[in-house]
C-alpha cells in the first residue's frame, strides 16, 4: 500500500530552480510552521552543472548567493580580442554541487523528508494537487513542479535548437592561465557546418574547464568534442591531466511552456520559460524568479499562484527568433555574427542586452552593427510565418484597388464593391447567421420561434430608426464597440467577467470604429447625416487629428494592456485599420469588419460547436440568404433599391444595424456561457 502524505507546499525535483526558490523562502521565514514535501529521485551529490551569471556588486544576487560562488572573473577574452575589463560587473561562477549542498542543509535542518522517487502523475481536484509516486501519494496544497519541459509538441512556428557541450576540467603542468581572465567565446576551432566555439574558465594558473560548445541541430558527440579539446590543450597550454569532465544539453527554443491549468501547480525552471532562447543562460533569471515567489507568499497572494511569472518584453522575443532562425537556417553564419557582435559593442552593452535591459534605441544601434542580410530574411520570414496570411489577401486586394484606382476610380470602386460583396457572403453574414445554434435550437419548433424573435428584434429596430434615427444611430454604435471588443478580448483569451474588462471590451472596439471614422471624416459625415437625417457631426481638420490620435492611443493602450501583441493581435488590427487610410469608407470598414472581427467569430463558432468551416457554412447558408432579402426589402421601402450613391451606403449599415442587434445579443451570451 503506498504511503500518503498531507502537505503545504511540494517541490518536485531540486534542479537549481526549485534549489533556488526552497533557499528563499526558508530564509525569509516563508515555510515556518508549513507542511513541506521534495521529491527528487537523484542523490544530487555530483557535480553535475556550472552555473555562471554577471551582475554588478549591488545586485542582491550577488549578496545573497555570495557563500556559494567559487570564483569571480574581472576580464572577459572574446574571440582573441583584447580582453575588457569588467570589473564593475565581474563575471561569477558557481558550482551545482555546492547549491545542491547548501539546499540539504536547509533540508536537514528544518526537517523536510525527501521522496527519491520519480513522478508518475499529477492530478487537481478540489484545490488539491495528487503527486502520485511508485511509492506515495503525496496530496500538497501548492506545488512547485520543475520536471524538465516536453517538446514533442512543438508548433509548427516554433524553433528548436540544442545548445549542447563537452567540457574538460584539466590540471597543465605550466601556469598557462590567468585566473581573473574568462574567455567567453573563441570561434577558432572547427564549425563542422555548426556554431561551434570554446569556454574557458581559469581556477588557478594551472586550472581550467575548457569546454566545446555547439549550437545545433544536432548535440555535439563527446568522442569528437574530446579530441577538439585535446589537441587544443596540447597546442595551446601543454601537457595536461584529466580531472573531470563535465558534459550537457540546454534548450533553446522559441516554444513557451504554458503556464499550469491548475491554479495551485506552479511551473519553474525550465518548465517556467527562464532560460533564453538565444544564450541558454538562465541561472540569474532563476534567482530573480525566485525573489518574485517569495514577494507573493510574503504578501500573502496565492490567488493565481500557478500564473506567477517573471516579466519579459516582447521585442526580446522576437531578437532570439531571429537569431535562432538563423543559426537553424545558416549555422555557418553563427561564427560571423557573434564575432561582429563582440567586435563592434562594449561588453557591458552586450551584458544589458543579454538581460534584456537596453534601450529600443541601443538595440537599433546593435542591429546596425550585424550582417544585415540574414536578419533581414529572417524577419520577412518571421512575419509570414507569423501573421495570418488573411492579413496577406488583404494587403493584395488593398494594393490591386490602388492599382486600378491608378487608372480609373470608377474601376477600382466596382473592383472594391466586388471585393466587400464576396466577403460578406463568405463570412461577413454567415458568422451571424448561425445565432440559432449558438443557443442550442435543437428541434423544428425550436428553431422556429428562435427565427421569429429575431425578426421581430430586426423589425423593432428598423421601427425605431423610422422615428428615432440619432438614438438608433448612438444605440448602434455603443453595442457595435463593445460587440467588437468583446470579439477581440475573446480571441487574446480575456475573461469579461469583470466590469473593467467590459469597460475595456468597450474601449477597445469605440478605438476602432472612431479610427475608422475619422481617417473617412469627409465620407463618414455625409453617410451619417443620411442616417440620421440631422446635421450634428460637423468636424474640421484639427477634429480629424485629435479624433485619430486619441483612437489610436487608446487602441494601444488596451491591446498592450492585455498583451495581445504577443500573440501577434495587435499587428493584424494595425494592419487592417492601416490599409483601410489607403481605401473608401465601405472597403476601410470591410477590411476590419470581414477580415479580423467575422473571422475571428465564425473561427470562436466553429472551435466551440467542434464544427468544420463546410458544414458550419451549409447551415448558415439559408439565414444569409434571408439577411439579403431583408436587405431588398429595406431598399424597396426605403425607395433606394437602384441607387448607388451615398444613400444605398447609409441604407446598408441601417440593415446591418438591425440585423447586428439581435446578433450582439446571443454572441454575447454565447461568449459569457462556456458551457457551449
Amino acid at each position: 500500500m503506498k504511503q500518503e502524505l498531507i502537505v503545504d507546499f511540494t517541490f518536485i525535483g531540486m534542479g537549481a530552480s526549485n534549489c533556488l526558490i526552497l533557499k528563499s523562502l526558508i530564509e525569509h521565514g516563508q515555510l515556518k510552521h508549513k507542511n513541506i514535501a521534495i521529491i527528487e529521485s537523484d542523490s544530487k551529490t555530483t557535480n553535475d552543472k556550472t552555473y555562471c551569471f554577471w551582475a554588478t556588486p549591488d545586485e542582491s544576487i550577488i549578496g545573497e548567493l555570495k557563500p556559494l560562488i567559487s570564483h569571480q572573473y574581472q576580464a572577459i577574452e572574446i574571440n582573441q580580442l583584447p580582453k575588457q575589463n569588467i570589473i564593475k560587473q565581474p563575471y561569477f561562477y558557481i558550482k551545482s554541487i555546492d547549491l545542491y549542498n547548501y539546499a540539504a542543509e536547509l533540508i536537514l535542518k528544518s526537517q523536510i523528508p525527501i521522496f527519491r522517487n520519480e513522478v508518475k502523475d499529477l492530478k487537481y481536484k478540489d484545490g488539491i494537487a495528487s503527486i502520485i509516486t511508485s511509492e506515495s501519494i503525496i496530496f500538497s496544497h501548492y506545488v512547485f513542479d520543475s520536471r524538465p519541459p516536453s517538446f514533442s509538441d512543438l508548433k509548427k512556428n516554433d524553433l528548436y535548437l540544442n545548445q549542447s557541450f563537452y567540457g574538460l576540467h584539466v590540471k597543465c603542468e605550466k601556469a598557462v592561465f590567468n585566473e581573473e581572465t574568462f574567455q567567453m567565446m573563441n570561434f577558432n576551432v572547427d564549425q563542422n557546418e555548426f556554431t561551434q566555439f570554446n569556454y574557458i574558465l581559469p581556477f588557478s594558473p594551472y586550472e581550467a574547464l575548457i569546454e566545446l560548445t555547439r549550437f545545433g541541430t544536432k548535440k555535439i558527440d563527446n568522442a569528437y568534442a574530446k579530441s577538439i579539446l585535446t589537441d587544443k590543450i596540447l597546442n595551446d597550454f601543454g601537457p595536461f591531466e584529466i580531472l573531470d569532465e563535465e558534459t550537457g544539453c540546454i534548450p533553446m527554443t522559441t516554444y513557451l511552456t504554458e503556464a499550469n491549468e491548475h491554479p495551485t501547480i506552479l511551473n519553474t525552471g525550465a518548465r517556467a520559460n527562464l532560460i533564453k532562447p538565444s544564450t541558454g543562460y538562465g541561472f540569474k533569471n532563476m534567482f530573480e524568479f525566485s525573489k518574485i515567489v517569495t514577494h507573493r507568499l510574503a504578501s500573502g497572494d496565492l490567488n493565481n499562484f500557478n500564473q506567477i511569472a517573471l516579466p519579459s518584453k516582447n521585442r526580446f522575443k522576437f531578437y532570439d527568433y531571429l537569431l535562432l532562425f538563423i543559426l537553424i537556417k545558416w549555422p555557418y553564419l553563427g561564427k560571423s555574427i557573434f564575432s561582429t557582435l563582440f567586435k563592434k559593442q562594449n561588453i557591458k552593452t552586450v551584458f544589458a542586452f543579454l538581460d534584456e535591459k537596453t534601450s529600443l534605441l541601443q538595440e537599433m544601434k546593435i542591429f546596425a552593427k550585424l550582417p544585415f542580410k540574414p536578419f533581414l530574411c529572417a524577419a520577412f520570414i518571421y512575419f509570414w510565418k507569423h501573421i495570418q496570411k488573411r492579413y496577406f489577401y488583404a494587403t493584395l486586394l488593398v494594393l490591386v484597388y490602388c492599382l486600378l484606382h491608378f487608372f480609373s476610380a470608377s474601376l477600382a470602386k466596382y473592383f472594391g464593391n466586388f471585393a466587400v460583396i464576396i466577403g460578406l457572403l463568405l463570412v461577413g453574414i454567415p458568422h451571424g447567421a448561425v445565432d440559432q445554434y449558438l443557443q442550442g435550437a435543437k428541434d423544428k419548433k425550436q428553431h422556429t420561434l428562435f427565427i421569429l424573435k429575431y425578426l421581430v428584434l430586426i423589425g423593432l429596430f428598423y421601427l425605431l430608426w423610422q422615428f428615432l434615427p440619432l438614438l438608433s444611430f448612438v444605440f448602434f454604435i455603443l453595442y457595435s464597440a463593445f460587440h467588437f471588443g468583446e470579439s477581440e478580448l475573446e480571441d487574446a483569451n480575456v475573461s469579461l467577467d469583470s466590469i473593467r474588462n467590459k469597460f475595456n471590451a468597450f474601449l477597445l472596439g469605440l478605438s476602432i470604429l472612431v479610427l475608422i471614422v475619422f481617417t473617412h471624416l469627409t465620407e463618414s459625415q455625409m453617410i451619417i447625416l443620411k442616417m440620421t437625417q440631422i446635421q450634428i457631426f460637423r468636424f474640421g481638420a484639427s477634429s480629424q487629428y485629435i479624433g485619430i490620435t486619441v483612437s489610436l492611443t487608446t487602441l494601444l493602450f488596451v491591446m498592450f494592456r492585455y498583451n495581445m501583441l504577443s500573440k501577434n493581435k495587435a499587428i493584424g488590427i494595425i494592419t487592417l485599420l492601416f490599409l483601410g487610410v489607403l481605401t473608401p469608407l465601405e472597403f476601410a470598414f470591410a477590411l476590419y469588419f470581414i477580415g479580423q472581427h467575422s473571422f475571428n467569430a465564425w473561427q470562436h463558432i466553429k472551435t466551440r460547436l467542434t464544427i468544420g468551416s463546410f458544414a458550419l457554412y451549409k447551415k448558415a447558408l439559408p439565414y444569409t440568404i434571408g439577411a439579403f432579402v431583408i436587405f431588398l426589402f429595406m431598399l424597396i421601402y426605403s425607395n433606394e433599391l437602384l441607387s448607388l450613391n451615398k444613400n444605398y451606403l447609409a441604407h446598408f449599415f441601417i440593415f446591418l444595424a438591425c440585423i447586428s442587434c439581435p446578433h450582439f445579443i446571443f454572441m454575447h451570451l454565447f461568449y459569457k456561457n462556456k458551457n457551449v
